[in-house]
C-alpha cells in the first residue's frame, strides 16, 4: 500500500461497520453519526523499509473513511478538538492514567486537520510496568471538504507509535481524499 511509511504486511484488511470504534475522550461525543453518509474502515499491518520478511509488525493502522453529509466533517473536526482539550486526563477501563495532547495540524493535512497524542505509561511485553517510560498512540484527522480520513497509529503489542509515521500516513490520506472528493 502506498500510504505505509514502511512495508505492508498483507494487503490492508476492510472491517464491518463499527468493528473499529473511534477513540474516546471522557465519554465526550464528537462522531457527529447522525450526518454520516458513507464510512468504511481498514486495517493496515506495515513493517518499516528495511525489516526482513516474516519480522513482527511495526505498527497497526486503522483508518476509517468518513463521508458527511451538510457540515457534519466541519462539526467532527470541532468536536474533536473540544473532545480532546476537556480530556486532557482520563483513566481507562482498568484505571491506568491516559493523558491527551492536541500536538498541532498535519502537514498537508487538507482543508482541516489535526494530530492528537495519547500517552500511558508503558509495559513490557508480559504486562509489567517498565520505569520511566510512556507508551503513545497517535491519531490523524484529516478533513477535505465533505469528508474526513481518521488514522489510528496504535505501534505494535508493546511498542509505541511514532509520530513521524502517523504524520506520513495522515499527510497521504489527505492527499488521496483530496484527489477524490477535492
Amino acid at each position: 500500500m502506498v500510504d505505509a511509511p514502511g512495508k505492508a504486511k498483507e494487503k490492508p484488511n476492510r472491517l464491518g461497520a463499527g468493528d473499529q470504534k473511534l477513540p474516546a475522550f471522557c465519554k465526550s461525543s464528537y462522531e457527529t453519526k447522525d450526518q454520516v453518509g458513507v464510512r468504511a474502515t481498514q486495517l493496515l499491518l506495515f513493517a518499516s523499509e528495511d525489516a526482513p520478511e516474516g519480522s513482527t509488525p511495526k505498527a497497526a493502522v486503522y483508518e476509517d473513511v468518513i463521508v458527511y453529509r451538510n457540515d457534519g466533517a466541519e462539526q467532527f473536526m470541532a468536536s474533536l478538538r473540544k473532545a480532546v482539550q476537556g480530556c486532557a486526563t482520563q483513566k481507562d477501563d482498568s484505571g491506568v492514567t491516559l493523558k491527551n495532547f492536541l500536538r498541532g495540524p498535519v502537514p498537508g493535512g487538507g482543508d482541516d486537520s489535526v494530530l492528537i497524542e495519547r500517552t500511558r505509561p508503558a509495559t513490557d511485553d508480559a504486562g509489567e510496568p517498565v520505569a520511566g517510560q510512556v507508551h503513545s498512540l497517535f491519531w490523524a484527522a484529516v478533513r477535505q471538504g465533505d469528508t474526513i480520513a481518521f488514522v489510528s497509529n496504535t505501534g505494535w503489542e508493546s511498542g509505541s507509535a511514532e509520530k513521524g509515521d502517523t504524520v506520513t500516513l495522515g499527510t497521504r490520506a489527505a492527499a488521496r481524499i483530496k484527489a477524490w472528493r477535492g
